[in-house]
C-alpha cells in the first residue's frame, strides 16, 4: 500500500475514535440525565435537580424585580388579586408543591416571566392590556406551566450540553492539528438553533398546557385566543415597540392563535371571563394610567436630554398621583439634569421614603451625593444599594471613593466587581484597578 495514502488512512481512523468517543461520552450524559417532563410525560435532556430550580428561582428573584421596576407597592391590594388568580391555577399544575409566587411589578411595558421554582411577575403594563380575568388567568397560567415543566431548568441543561460538544470538539481537534475553527462555529450555531426551535416548542406547550390549567380552574379558555390576538394585532402596530420585551421572550404569531383556537374546541367552554370583576380590581390601575404616561414620556425626555420639559412632565404624573415614589425619583433626575443639585437630592430622598425598597433613588442619590463630594452619605446610599440589587456602577463610584479614603482592599473589591461584568464602566474599572495595585499600598 503507498506509504502516504496508508498514513493518510491512519490519521483518519485516529481523529474517528477521539471524535467518536467526543460522541459517546455527550450521548452517556444525555442518556444518564433524562429525565420525564412532568407536565407532558415526555423525555427530555435534564442535568439539574429540582433543589437547583428552588435555590435558583429564591436566589435571582428579588434581583429581577428590582431589574424589572421594583414591587408595585402604591397599590397592594391589585397584587393580592393577581396572587389570588394565580393561587387558582397552581391545584391543577403537576407540581403544585412548589412555592409559587405571583408579584406586580412598577413597570409600564407589558411582560410577564417565571423563574424556576414558580417565581413569576407581571407588569402592571400588561394589566392594562388585558380585558378580563381570564385573559389575566391565561398569562399567569402560561408562566406557571413554564415553571412546572421546569424550562429554565431545561435551558440550562441544553446550555450544558453545549458546552460539552464544543469542549469535546476542541479537544478532538487539538489532538488531531486540524484547525477547530469551524466545527466549533458548527457546534456553536446548532445548540444556537436547538434553544431557539426549543424556546418555540416551549411557548406552544406552555399554551397548550396553560390553557388546559385555565379550563380546569374555571376559566373559559376562549381568553387565551384573544390574549394571542391582541398581542399580534399590537406587534404588527404602531405600539409594538412597547411589547418589546414581551415579543422577545413570547413572541406572538397566527400559528399561536391557530393553536389555541385548536385547544379551546377541546375543552369546556363554559367557564367565566370575569369581566366586572377584573374591571372593579385594576379600577385604581386605569385612573393612575394618565399620570404613568405623563412619568413615561418624561423619561423619553430625558432620553433627548430635554430637562425642563421632563421636569414638567415629572411635575404633572406627581399631581395626579403624589405618592408614587417613581415619580420623584424622575423629577430628581430632570432636576440634575438641570443642576440644581440641591433640589434634585430632595426629590430622590422623598422617592426613597415613598418606597426604601426599591435601589434605583438611592443609587442615584448616592451619584449625587458623591457628585457634591459628600462621600460618607454617597457611601451609605450606595451600598443600601447593593443590598438590593448589585450594580456596576454602584461599585465603581464606591471603588473611587474607598481609595480616596485609602482603604485599598476594598477599593479594589468595589473595582474588580465593575471590571468583570460588562458594561459602560468596565475598561475604566480596569484601569482604576490596575493603578491601583500600583500606587495604592495599603
Amino acid at each position: 500500500m503507498n506509504k502516504t495514502l496508508s498514513w493518510n488512512i491512519h490519521k483518519f481512523a485516529s481523529l474517528w475514535r477521539v471524535k467518536a468517543s467526543a460522541l459517546l461520552t455527550i450521548l452517556f450524559v444525555c442518556l444518564a440525565s433524562c429525565s420525564t417532563n412532568p407536565v407532558t410525560g415526555a423525555r427530555q435532556f435534564n442535568v439539574v435537580s429540582e433543589s437547583w430550580e428552588l435555590k435558583t428561582g429564591e436566589q435571582h428573584y428579588p434581583f429581577q424585580q428590582q431589574a424589572g421596576g421594583g414591587r408595585y407597592v402604591i397599590d397592594p391590594d391589585l397584587t393580592a388579586y393577581v396572587s389570588s388568580v394565580g393561587r387558582k391555577i397552581v391545584p391543577f399544575s403537576k407540581r403544585k408543591h412548589l412555592p409559587y409566587e405571583f408579584v406586580v411589578l412598577n413597570d409600564s411595558s407589558p411582560n410577564a416571566w417565571a423563574l424556576p421554582g414558580g417565581k413569576i411577575a407581571i407588569n402592571r403594563g400588561l394589566l392594562l392590556a388585558l380585558k378580563n380575568e381570564a385573559e389575566l388567568a391565561a398569562v399567569l397560567a402560561h408562566e406557571v406551566v413554564h415553571a412546572d415543566a421546569g424550562h429554565s431548568a431545561q435551558a440550562q441543561s441544553v446550555g450544558t450540553l453545549i458546552q460539552i460538544g464544543q469542549t469535546a470538539a476542541g479537544i478532538a481537534l487539538d489532538k488531531s492539528g486540524a484547525s477547530s475553527t469551524l466545527l466549533q462555529q458548527g457546534v456553536g450555531f446548532a445548540g444556537l438553533y436547538g434553544q431557539t426551535r426549543h424556546s418555540r416548542s416551549k411557548e406552544l406547550e406552555a399554551d397548550l398546557y396553560g390553557m388546559r390549567y385555565m379550563s380546569a380552574a374555571g376559566y373559559d379558555p376562549r381568553a387565551a385566543i384573544s390574549l394571542q390576538e391582541t398581542f399580534v394585532r399590537l406587534s404588527a402596530g404602531r405600539s409594538s415597540d412597547l411589547f418589546s420585551l414581551l415579543f422577545a421572550s413570547h413572541p406572538p404569531s397566527q400559528s399561536r392563535v391557530a393553536a389555541n383556537q385548536k385547544t379551546a374546541w377541546s375543552l369546556p367552554r363554559s367557564g367565566q371571563f370575569g369581566e366586572a370583576a377584573y374591571a372593579r380590581e385594576i379600577a385604581k390601575l386605569k385612573a393612575r394610567k394618565p399620570a404613568y404616561d405623563a412619568s413615561d414620556e418624561a423619561v423619553k425626555s430625558i432620553g433627548k436630554k430635554d430637562f425642563h420639559a421632563a421636569l414638567a412632565l415629572a411635575d404633572k404624573a406627581i399631581q395626579l398621583e403624589r405618592r408614587e415614589s417613581r415619580f420623584h425619583e424622575i423629577r430628581g433626575f430632570a432636576l440634575q439634569g438641570l443642576n440644581r443639585s440641591k433640589d434634585a437630592k430632595e426629590a430622590y430622598t422623598q422617592a426613597i421614603n415613598l418606597d426604601p425598597s426599591y435601589f434605583s433613588p438611592l443609587l442615584r442619590r448616592g451619584i449625587l451625593n458623591h457628585k457634591l463630594q459628600s462621600f460618607s452619605d454617597a457611601r451609605l446610599d450606595l451600598n443600601a444599594s447593593l443590598k438590593l440589587a448589585p450594580s456596576q456602577i454602584a461599585h465603581f463610584v464606591l471603588g473611587d471613593i474607598e481609595e480616596k479614603n485609602r482603604r485599598c482592599q476594598t477599593a479594589a473589591n468595589h473595582f474588580q466587581f465593575a471590571a468583570q461584568n460588562p458594561g459602560e464602566y468596565q475598561q475604566q474599572a480596569q484601569q482604576r484597578l490596575a493603578a491601583l495595585q500600583l500606587n495604592c499600598k495599603s
